[in-house]
């Protein structure tokens, strides 16, 4: 399977809050960070046959600009949609309980926020969804760092404690190479297209 992503653009979040859920807009800078990834993906040889984004406004957005630069039509994927971060949800991370955040720096992809999901429950619904998926097929995801980070990980070979969801860029594009190997797991390789603007440091402290 070849599997191109797009991560969203930068999205309009002006309190600098935690968002996974959230649905927020994009930022003003989004019709540039949009033509520069899309300019940089239609000089590939890709030639994806289905379109999927996340139902979030953010993916969705980017999506229609794919949708008119290929000729594909978006379909909605829910297992596609970010991490749901329970009641970290628009909170500042430096308001987040102390030992919360404790519980989270040791166990960074297994820890569940309060309410919500753990990285791992992330990568799980992605391999439902991928399995889903012609495993010769070739397909375009407009999706999250999460997601996408899940996939570094569950396919890859990314160690688990190797946290990369922060430092993913917007708009970056990837292409993934991925089959099953003799025990029904993926295994994978991947190569970045693009870089966008890279993301602050998490205040973690």
């Amino acid at each position: 399977m070849i599997l191109w992503t797009f991560r969203h653009t930068k999205p309009f979040n002006p309190q600098d809050v935690c968002y996974g859920r959230l649905d927020f807009d994009v930022s003003p800078s989004f019709p540039e960070e949009s033509s520069k990834a899309i300019e940089a993906y239609l000089k590939t040889d890709a030639k994806p046959t289905r379109l999927f984004s996340s139902p979030l406004l953010r993916c969705l957005r980017l999506a229609q600009k794919v949708s008119e630069a290929t000729g594909l039509a978006i379909e909605k994927q829910s297992a596609i949609q970010e991490i749901n971060f329970g009641s970290w949800e628009g909170q500042k991370l430096t308001a987040v309980p102390r030992s919360e955040m404790r519980a989270w720096k040791e166990d960074l992809r297994g820890f569940r926020f309060p309410g919500g999901e753990s990285f791992y429950d992330v990568d799980e619904r992605v391999k439902k969804f991928l399995a889903t998926l012609d495993e010769h097929g070739e397909y375009l995801w407009i999706s999250h760092a999460g997601v996408i980070a899940a996939l570094y990980h569950f396919a890859c070979g990314l160690p688990d404690e190797e946290f990369v969801e922060g430092m993913f860029s917007y708009a970056m594009v990837s292409r993934f190479e991925i089959k099953r190997d003799t025990n029904g797991e993926f295994r994978g390789t991947v190569t970045k297209i693009h870089d966008g603007i890279q993301m602050p440091p998490l205040q973690m402290d």
